[in-house]
């Protein structure tokens, strides 16, 4: 008896070991036994006295206080006290005025991104930016950087009170890669003129973003970690002799082992999200630097010709100089010059390659190439073709309408001496598709110096203007809108080039024709082929104003031949009519040399052997008229 009556007295006197360092458990060791002690199975009735007298120095029993018996009324046990630690311990970290000041930058940040996110997507259709920038480009990159700020600032704002070390990781690594986008911008000749300085705003707000929601992350999880020491420190002291057993349960109290099945679960879908928010950003700026490192590429491809200039030109209705890329062989023959402008879709440049680019097959031809095989023959004397604004290598041309276009035409020809040299004889206007509407409204403003029309299965007022409902409107933007803004993202550009199916000139020189369509490897065709799209749905529209007031000065009575595609006139009531009113309406009975309808033929009349033939005789005819 006096054995045992030891053992408690030894038990109930020993003091508390502080740790003299830091401990891996949130229990103090336990005591060592006394060496005579017994050892007892824990129903032994001496050891549960033992348990219940053992006093903690707070003056009640610990384990009493964590099985509520033996609790003093009023005062909780650290059990208890725990989660109203934990709580008071997480509302200090959030609203400490370094973490306060971090998250209202970082909103206001946000919702700069998401505003300047909104005026670059309508920046996309509307160009209003470009009377304050002098930016040549589609303005679809700069959209996408400033998304990218928007998307990782708002996964830092809804996370910021539950940081994720992969978003942090993912972020990080985000914004690095915002630095070779500004090198490539600003040491690519051809990726400055296109985006600078309108790209310097989505760059600038995207990297304040991205820091702040780094450093929001790094301070919360930094405070977060410094509050769990604190806390555990403080439990491990108030509860510094309850049992090995409750070692669990004072690691779920303060956060350090488990949260509970629910805990547990928000934290691992918050953990994913923000993994997911984070690889997004990432993704997205390592396919613009990809696309943006192809272009730059591309961009130091020389011109297609030796006989190709870059014109600077500024028409009326831009606000800024542009670059028309312009080609004109040389000829000492009194015959007059042709001017060939393509159909929409299609860089006029191609006529100047023998044959085709890839991906399209062997056989196929370049549309316009026929004219310069007639030059080369010596048949016909100088023949200029040209890269409509957005196409080839000429600049994109904010805001462009069909007078904007002309005007551009007649500078580049002009500022070239091509007006000059051929002002006795005339300019021979060749115009295929969408090309025949240039023509007419460049002869409109110019009739002296024309000398003739060849209309290859033009467009007319009536075949290329409608007015659509909304819905049908919208539908059309949309679809031209959403592939357009999705070039910057490399999507079909990298696969071509990883896949070798396109080289740096089949890129620049992106085309509808000869198939398959190579528009969505260009973000400049992708841009103006959007501006005709837009121009060309409403009646209403500057185009459609402009080519109605040219009607009045067009010089009708100059020779004309109008070649058409008999097959498409049969398929469409309404093309029929345009082609008939352009043959007996817009040009005169004393214009009109022929109407020549040519069968088995689509919308491109010179492919075939057939329709070659019919070209090449009617320019021939054409040039031997003499200039009225």
């Amino acid at each position: 008896m006096s054995h045992h009556t030891s053992a408690r007295s030894s038990l109930s006197s020993s003091p508390v070991q502080s740790p003299a360092e830091e401990t891996t458990t949130l229990l103090p060791p336990t005591a060592p036994a006394h060496p005579h002690a017994h050892h007892h199975s824990p129903n032994h009735p001496h050891t549960r006295k033992t348990s219940i007298s053992t006093r903690s120095i707070s003056g009640r029993s610990v384990a009493g206080s964590v099985r509520n018996y033996g609790a003093v009324a009023g005062r909780p046990g650290p059990s208890e006290q725990a989660p109203r630690v934990s709580k008071l311990g997480q509302r200090r970290i959030l609203t400490t005025f370094p973490l306060q000041a971090t998250f209202f930058i970082l909103t206001l940040l946000v919702f700069a991104s998401f505003v300047l996110t909104l005026i670059l997507l309508l920046n996309t259709v509307l160009d209003f930016s470009v009377k304050f920038l002098p930016y040549r480009g589609s303005g679809f990159t700069e959209f996408w950087i400033s998304l990218i700020g928007s998307w990782i600032g708002l996964g830092g704002v809804l996370f910021f009170s539950h940081p994720s070390y992969l978003f942090f990781l993912t972020t990080l690594i985000t914004l690095i890669l915002h630095i070779p986008i500004i090198f490539l911008t600003l040491l690519s000749p051809s990726l400055k003129r296109n985006h600078t300085p309108l790209i310097l705003a989505p760059l600038v707000l995207t990297a304040s973003t991205l820091i702040f929601t780094l450093l929001a992350n790094f301070l919360v999880r930094r405070a977060k970690k410094q509050e769990s020491l604190r806390i555990s420190r403080m439990l491990t002291e108030a509860a510094g002799r309850e049992r090995a057993s409750e070692e669990s349960t004072a690691r779920a109290l303060v956060g350090v082992q488990g949260k509970g099945f629910w805990g547990r679960l928000v934290g691992f879908f918050g953990g994913v999200i923000g993994l997911i928010a984070g690889l997004t950003g990432l993704i997205l700026v390592s396919l613009l630097v990809i696309d943006l490192s192809i272009s730059a590429y591309d961009g130091s491809l020389p011109l297609p010709s030796t006989s190709s200039a870059l014109i600077k030109v500024n028409p009326p209705g831009s606000q800024w100089p542009i670059n028309i890329h312009l080609s004109c062989t040389t000829s000492n023959s009194s015959l007059p010059t042709i001017v060939y402008t393509s159909s929409s879709g299609i860089p006029g440049s191609l006529a100047l390659l023998p044959t085709p680019l890839p991906p399209a097959p062997e056989g196929s031809q370049n549309p316009g190439r026929w004219l310069f095989d007639l030059e080369e023959q010596g048949k016909l004397g100088r023949v200029c073709t040209w890269d409509r604004p957005g196409y080839g290598f000429s600049d994109v041309l904010s805001n462009a309408d069909l007078g904007s276009i002309s005007d551009a035409l007649w500078e580049s020809l002009d500022n070239a001496g091509i007006i000059k040299d051929s002002k006795k004889e005339g300019l021979v206007m060749v115009g295929e598709g969408y090309g025949g509407l240039i023509s007419r409204i460049f002869a409109a403003r110019h009739p002296n110096n024309i000398h003739s029309f060849l209309h290859l299965d033009a467009q007319t007022a009536s075949t290329y203007f409608s007015e659509p409902s909304t819905t049908q409107f919208i539908s059309r933007l949309t679809s031209r809108l959403f592939p357009s803004l999705l070039t910057p993202l490399s999507i079909n550009r990298l696969p071509s080039v990883l896949l070798r199916r396109s080289n740096s000139l089949s890129r620049i020189l992106a085309s509808s024709h000869p198939l398959p369509s190579t528009i969505k490897l260009n973000e400049n065709l992708r841009k103006s082929r959007l501006q005709e799209t837009i121009g060309s749905q409403s009646i209403n529209s500057k185009s459609f104003r402009i080519l109605l007031e040219s009607g009045y000065k067009y010089p009708s009575f100059k020779p004309s031949i109008i070649l058409s595609s008999n097959k498409r006139m049969k398929n469409d009531e309404i093309w029929l009519e345009g082609q008939r009113v352009l043959a007996k309406e817009v040009t005169s009975e004393e214009g009109l040399i022929d109407w020549i309808k040519i069968d088995n033929v689509d919308h491109f009349v010179c492919e075939s052997e057939q329709g070659k033939s019919i070209c090449e005789n009617s320019i021939l005819k054409l040039i031997k008229i003499k200039s009225k």
